[in-house]
């Protein structure tokens, strides 16, 4: 992160010098090429069908290590551009050289005029995630370290019903296979919540989804607004450990303050509940599995705080720092909520918050590299994404 830091600080003051001279809009890769070639570069740029964003970065991995992730995003428009939103693809592999390795594929398709929206995330990973028991008051020091391998398969299909609302059907996979829990004094959390610990877990199950989206730009709304609700079944049929029902509610609001700059202020907030039957202790909700798009709960710790029903808000104010878009600056505050496990009263509040900047990586697609600091009581992290958060 020092070294991302240090060039970004570089980058700001070579910026500085031209700032003055180029208010049309600017990125990254405009900064690099120079201003002579800016020139030579800009039709071709414009004419291309797919616009690209990259960045290799190194982070921490739960349970210990560092991982090199190189996250690609490349975004275009299937139909035209007045009537269809802008899709796009996310490919981010990463691995530490050694025994975490993982790869994620996450697309939102649209196809013309907006007819048909069709969304995925898969994954294959093997990585270790500590955890800390159920409910909204774990302790701190009751943590564990579990360890296994992953494949997650989310697939939907949503279509035009009317305007800026969608509906449709899905499939969702999440698999843990060679399932394994140390690092932990007395009961491990997997012995307490189930009788014989699950070395698999499965939960399949079929989805219905109902969609308002009026946002142009998934990866960077510039206003509208988001509504996803997701009831999803799983059931022993298909393949799952145990049958159940589960409903996940994702709203979020993005406020243009100022049409000269991309000033917004955005907020987000969802509720994940399981509504009937026994679930897989790594598929309850929980902190940073949220089974959507987006980043949430910055400044808590994957897994922090787990039980059958969560409640999540956030806010968070984007302010551009130089008139040609090329830097800006977030702030952002969050609550969370795991009820008392096995009901719906949410007594303990969490909160977290933080700040980052943004940096554009393609003016085309309007896609910046995100790098905050988030932090809650007991913890704090930098994360960094290819868009915004959410």
């Amino acid at each position: 992160m020092r070294y991302v830091f240090q060039l970004l600080l570089l980058l700001i003051a070579f910026h500085s010098i031209a700032q003055e001279r180029d208010t049309a809009g600017v990125d990254l890769f405009d900064i690099l090429i120079g201003t002579k070639k800016k020139e030579q570069k800009q039709q071709y740029r414009e004419e291309k069908k797919v616009h690209f964003a990259l960045f290799p970065a190194a982070v921490n991995v739960p349970g210990g290590g560092r991982a090199v992730i190189t996250a690609v995003n490349a975004a275009f428009f299937t139909g035209n551009p007045q009537t269809t939103n802008l899709s796009n693809i996310y490919l981010i592999p990463y691995t530490n050289f050694g025994d975490r390795y993982g790869l994620y594929i996450r697309p939102n398709i649209w196809l013309p005029d907006n007819t048909l929206d069709l969304t995925g995330d898969y994954r294959i990973a093997h990585f270790p995630q500590s955890t800390w028991g159920l409910g909204g008051d774990s302790p701190q020091w009751d943590e564990s370290l579990i360890d296994s391998d992953y494949i997650r398969v989310y697939q939907n299909a949503v279509f035009r019903i009317s305007g800026f609302w969608f509906g449709g059907p899905g499939y969702a996979l999440d698999y843990h296979y060679n399932i394994s829990e140390s690092s932990y004094s007395g009961t491990g959390h997997l012995e307490r919540y189930e009788d014989t610990p699950l070395t698999t877990a499965v939960s399949s199950g079929l989805a219905a989804n109902l969609l308002f989206d009026s946002r142009k730009n998934a990866i960077n709304p510039i206003g509208g607004a988001y509504l996803l609700m997701n009831w999803r079944w799983n059931s022993t049929g298909l393949g799952s450990t145990f049958t159940n029902h589960a409903l996940f509610i994702d709203a979020r609001k993005y406020l243009l303050l100022s049409n000269v700059h991309d000033h917004i202020l955005a907020f987000r907030s969802y509720y994940w509940t399981i509504i009937t039957g026994d679930v897989p202790y790594l598929h309850l909700p929980a902190t940073n599995w949220a089974p959507n798009f987006g980043i949430a709960s910055r400044g808590f710790e994957i897994g922090r705080f787990r039980s059958n029903a969560m409640l999540y808000g956030e806010a968070e104010q984007r302010l551009p720092l130089s008139r040609n878009g090329l830097f800006g600056m977030v702030g952002f505050i969050n609550v969370a909520s795991a009820s008392e496990y096995r009901t719906q009263q949410f007594t303990y509040w969490q909160v977290g918050g933080g700040a980052g900047i943004r940096a554009k990586l393609n003016k085309f697609s309007n896609t910046n590299l995100s790098i905050d600091f988030g932090f809650s009581k007991d913890f704090w992290s930098i994360w960094i994404n290819i868009g915004e958060m959410f």
